[in-house]
């Protein structure tokens, strides 16, 4: 497999040793990427589905194999040490869920703040079957006016499907209809 560049607005991270480490974890997994990750300097990239732990490493791997820097948000429980310190430098950013803090506004004042953010998000929240979505990640979108890159894992082909990029963060209801639309297309056609 040919690893994908990032252009020159993607927010880079790492170096020579975790491009090569994200490589072969990647290869060594049995994984192969379709698509192309967009020359874009803020994106919402949307995990789907988010069904494994095996997500986390998968992820951490296409972001070091391709020398990608960015964000997610997880649960503020997981934040104890000595795990905290690897999560926050791994782009992690804790949120409590159970709290009414106004999270859309501050990663929405985080866009406007950095000059180049890539937020990854899980649509389903948690590892579990689910059959709503949570609507947050479409919310931050329309808010902070950022597209969506949905990617798609899919376990049975082992391919991670960066699908088309979607500009129109304009209706939180329309945002999760195409992310929906992606997911169930890429799962049976990666």
């Amino acid at each position: 497999m040919k690893w994908q560049s990032p252009g020159e607005n993607v927010s880079k991270g790492g170096n020579f040793l975790t491009r090569l480490i994200g490589r072969f974890i990647f290869w060594i997994m049995g994984w192969r990427i379709s698509g192309e990750f967009p020359n874009r300097s803020k994106i919402i990239v949307a995990l789907v589905p988010h069904s494994s732990n095996l997500d986390f490493l998968l992820t951490i791997a296409v972001l070091w194999g391709m020398g990608l820097k960015s964000s997610f948000l997880i649960k503020h429980t997981v934040f104890w040490f000595p795990l905290g310190p690897i999560l926050k430098a791994l782009g992690g950013i804790p949120v409590d869920r159970a709290s009414e803090n106004g999270l859309i506004s501050q990663v929405t004042k985080e866009f406007q703040r950095r000059s180049k953010f890539i937020l990854g998000i899980t649509p389903s929240g948690t590892r579990k079957r689910v059959t709503e979505w949570k609507k947050g990640f479409a919310i931050l979108a329309v808010s902070a006016r950022v597209p969506v890159m949905p990617a798609i894992l899919n376990y049975e082909t082992r391919t991670v499907r960066f699908a088309p990029l979607i500009e129109d963060v304009f209706d939180v209801e329309n945002i999760l209809m195409l992310v929906r639309r992606e997911a169930e297309t890429g799962m049976s056609r990666s």
